[in-house]
Order: structure tokens, then sequence, then C-alpha cells
């Protein structure tokens, strides 16, 4: 088939629709896309050079997630520790309190006194050595402390190694006290009634009243009470149960005598609730238990007047006052019949056989009692209450560091964390965390037997607490870091969209008026080729 000829004007018309149209088509799709680089072909420098800013822009962008994190981890960690000074400062605040009631003891106590382990332990809680030294010095003539020697609980073997004869003890001054119950930080004087608070003689009361109503004819303190600690060659120490007097009087007065234990290590409680308590009811058998669990099917020995911090050991009183023959003269008791005696009093000694020095320390007067006793209160158990506090403070604040991570990583517990800023990874940061534990900031003092133990925890409270903050600045300064290239990297990211957007991105309105200057051609073009073709058609009309 031969090939139709069209005229010079028409083929230079088609051709011009031919590329009004494809110019029509790039320009449609640059509108539509809003890129004038949409492939390599379109233009492959800029193409490529976008390309790599994009892909640029991306690795940045995973890596600003990192960082953000990161700086989770850190605030985590910060704001923790804002907590834990918290802590600190509480726990500080109950150190101190503990030190206020140090001073006013060791303020209070007169100079000069000895510190003699002998003055805190043997003269005034140490019955079973006082009662001893008489024996030895003074012998029968020590009418109390040899009732006492010789006593054995009712209802057991004279020869007991529990509860029989030569077991049991006049008790020093200061155990008279804590069976009444005492709070040495309210003691003004040695003599008098001061600090007397009557909690633990309450419960003893309360145990002994119980046996007396199942027939254990069990008598209620009251009146006073010789002790073994004595204040000068003429006189001895006494404590009056009915108002807490303590005071001293001539041995020769007449005073009432009650027999104490030590139970030396005798029991293994597995925890606190199943070690002995005060006011509890000690049998022959070593057992014990509250009175009001009493049938009568073993033999109450004693009442439960101390028990030690570990429960191993008590001290016990007799169940009633001894009695006498008289009141004055060697072999004045019958440890086999202690409760029937004419009377219920005796004189310390006898008046041919006071000593000066009964238990080794001369002239063992008042003013010393006084500082001596609230030493050796304040050395063992005045601080228990606040030692507690403190103890749960710490506990509370190592709870709270051990919470302080954020998705698997604690800076606070000695675990570091590597932020990286680049998409080479030759830019990064190493957070090192630290170990925040009491016990690695040196909070290691516990217990409060002296003064000298509560300000060696006040010293170790500063020092962590300084260690807190140095802690707080470091990582305050690893977070500012992060944070700022958090920034430039957003800011970055911004900057190389901005350069790829240049490259490729079109101008929408010189697009816009490329689109209607072809349209408008296109139009023309099609005009120009009609009128062409009419001089072809001008020939149908010669048919």
């Amino acid at each position: 088939m031969d090939k139709v000829s069209l005229t010079a004007s028409m083929r230079s018309n088609l051709l011009s629709l031919q590329n009004i149209s494809r110019q029509v088509d790039s320009t449609q799709n640059r509108l539509s896309t809003g890129k004038k680089v949409n492939s390599a072909i379109d233009n492959p420098s800029s193409y490529y050079t976008a390309r790599s800013l994009s892909n640029r822009a991306s690795d940045l962008d995973a890596l600003l997630d990192n960082m953000g994190q990161a700086v989770s981890t850190i605030k985590a960690a910060t704001t923790s520790l804002e907590t834990a000074a918290g802590f600190l400062e509480q726990a500080k605040a109950v150190v101190s309190r503990a030190l206020e009631k140090a001073e006013k003891i060791y303020i209070r106590q007169p100079s000069g006194i000895s510190d003699d382990a002998a003055i805190r332990d043997t003269s005034l809680f140490d019955g079973r050595a006082n009662t001893q030294a008489m024996l030895d010095q003074i012998g029968a003539d020590a009418l109390a402390a040899t009732a006492c020697n010789q006593f054995y609980a009712p209802g057991v073997d004279k020869n007991d190694a529990n509860f029989g004869q030569g077991q049991w003890y006049l008790p020093a001054i200061g155990e008279l006290m804590e069976m009444y119950g005492i709070d040495a930080e309210n003691m003004i004087g040695g003599s008098g009634s001061t600090g007397a608070n009557n909690a633990n003689k309450t419960a003893i009361n309360d145990a002994l009243a119980v046996l007396k109503d199942f027939g254990v004819d069990c008598a209620i303190l009251s009146g006073g009470y010789w002790s073994s600690s004595e204040r000068s060659g003429g006189s001895s120490w006494n404590f009056t149960m009915d108002d807490a007097n303590r005071r001293s009087d001539g041995k020769m007065a007449n005073r009432s005598v009650r027999c104490f234990q030590y139970l030396e290590n005798k029991f293994n409680p597995t925890d606190a609730a199943s070690a002995p308590r005060i006011g509890d009811v000690m049998y022959s058998d070593l057992s014990y238990g509250s009175a009001d669990d009493y049938d009568g099917s073993k033999t109450a020995v004693g009442i439960v007047t101390w028990v030690s911090e570990d429960g191993k050991s008590a001290k016990i009183v007799n169940l009633k006052d001894l009695r006498f023959s008289s009141n004055n003269t060697v072999g004045n008791f019958n440890p086999d019949d202690p409760y029937t005696g004419a009377q219920p009093y005796t004189y310390h000694t006898t008046s041919a056989k006071s000593r000066e020095d009964v238990t080794g320390i001369d002239n063992f007067n008042e003013n010393q009692f006084w500082g001596a006793v609230q030493e050796a209160v304040a050395e063992s158990s005045l601080f228990s209450a606040e030692e507690q506090q403190y103890q749960t403070i710490l506990n509370q604040y190592d709870s709270l560091i051990k919470d302080s991570s954020y998705k698997g990583v604690n800076l606070l517990q000695d675990q570091d964390l590597k932020v990286t800023f680049n998409e080479s990874r030759s830019a990064w940061l190493d957070v090192k965390g630290k170990d925040a534990s009491s016990t690695a900031l040196g909070l290691t003092t516990m217990e409060w037997n002296s003064k000298e133990d509560i300000e060696k925890s006040i010293e170790e409270l500063t020092a962590a607490m300084n260690q807190i903050r140095t802690m707080s600045a470091e990582l305050g300064s690893y977070y500012n870091i992060v944070l700022n290239r958090q920034d430039f990297t957003e800011n970055l990211i911004n900057v190389l969209e901005e350069g790829a957007d240049k490259l490729t991105l079109a101008d929408m309105n010189e697009e816009s008026a490329n689109m209607l200057a072809l349209q408008t051609r296109q139009q023309l073009a099609t005009n120009s080729l009609s009128l062409a073709s009419q001089a072809a058609q001008s020939i149908l009309r010669l048919f």
C-alpha cells in the first residue's frame, strides 16, 4: 500500500501538536507529583544527589529515635536521684533526732564520771555480779542477797539447773527500773521518779493478776524493794514499785525483796513473734507464753521483765515477795518455805557487816548514778525507734534505686549507655552509670550504741548526699549533651530534606503557567492544522 502524502503545512502542524502533547504530559506529571525530577531520566545528577540527601536524612531520623530514648533513660535516673535525695534528707532528720537525745544525755552527765564498764554494767544492771560480790565479801550477813541466792522456785527441785538454789539473785537498781519501765531521756536526777513510764510494770502486773485468778497466789508488785546497787558504806539504792521512786536508804531500813533470774542464751526463737515478751509467764521447762493461755498444767516460776534484742536471753522476776522470820538476823529466810515467814521485809545487811565498797566503786553517789544510768540506757535501747525508722527509710531508698531503670537500663545500678550521633557511628557518647545503692554510698552504720555511732551515721549521710549531687551533675551534663545533639540532628534532617527538595521539587506557579501556555499553543496548532486541511478539501467541490 502506498504511503499517503501530506502537505508541508499539515506535516508541520502535526509535528508541532506532537511536541506540544509531550510537553503537556511532562507538565501534568510535574503538577501531579509536585516534582520536576521524578527519575534519573529527568535529571540524573539532581536525582541521585537528592536521593543521597534523603537517605542520610532517613538514617539520622532513625538515630534521632535512639537519642530520644537515651534522653528518657537519663531523665529517669535524674528524676530518681531527686527523690532519693529527699529520702536521704529524711534519714538525716531521723539521725539528727537521735543525736539530740544523745546530746541531752551526755550534756547532763556530770564531769569526772568514769566510763568504766563496772559503773554501766555491774553496779547498775548486773545484779548477778553484785549479789556474788556481797556474798563473797559479807557472806550471810548480806541478808537480802543471801535470801535471793538461797531461793528456789516452789514446785521445782532445789538443785534444778535453771530455777534451783544459786540461780537467783538480788536485782540491781537498773533492773528494777527496767521492770517498771523507764525513759532515760526524761530523767533529771538519780533519786525521784522522773523518766518512769509504768509500761513494763503494767504488763507484769496483768500477768500476775491472771495467775492469781487461777489459784497461783501471786502478789501484785507494790512497796519498796532492795537493790544490789550500793550508794555508800551505810546505804543502798531501792525502788518503790507503786510510785517509781528511786532513793537510797540506810542498810538497816526495812524493804521487800524480789528475786531475779537471768536466763542467758536459753531460747532460740525463729522470729520476733516467737521470742519471749515482757509480761510472759515463764515455766519450769523453759517454755513461756501469755498469762491468758495459762491452764495450770505447767509450773509457773516467774514473769519475764526483760528480753535481749535477739530474743535468746531473758530476765524474770519470781512470783511473790519473799517473807522473813525477822528483819535483822542472819538466817532469817527459809528457802524451803519462801512465802510464809512472819514479815514481808528485811534489812539489806546486818549493822555489823556494812562495807564501804561492796561492788568495787567507792561512794557511788546520786549524781554518778544518774549520769551512768542515762549513759547505759543511751548505749543500749534509747535509739531503737530511730534505728528502725532509719533502716526503713534506707530500705525504701534502695527500692527506689532498683526501680530507676528505663527499657532495661538502670544508670543508678552501675549500668552504662552508649548513644550514637551519626550514621557512620563515628560520633558517640558513653553515659557512665554509677552504683547509687546505700551500701555503695557508704551508709553502713545501722546500729547506734553510742553518740559516736550516731555522729558517724551523720557523716556518712553527708558524704552520701554529696555523692548524689555529684551524680546528678554528671547525669545533667550527659543529658544536655544528648539533648543538644538531638536538636542538632533534627535541624540537620530538615536541612538535608530541604536540599533534596530544592533539587527535585517543581515550581508549581511556573508549571501552571507552562500548562496554560501549552494548552494555548495546542489550540492554535489545532486551528492551524484545520486551516491547512481546508485547501485539500476544496478539491472535493470539483466533483
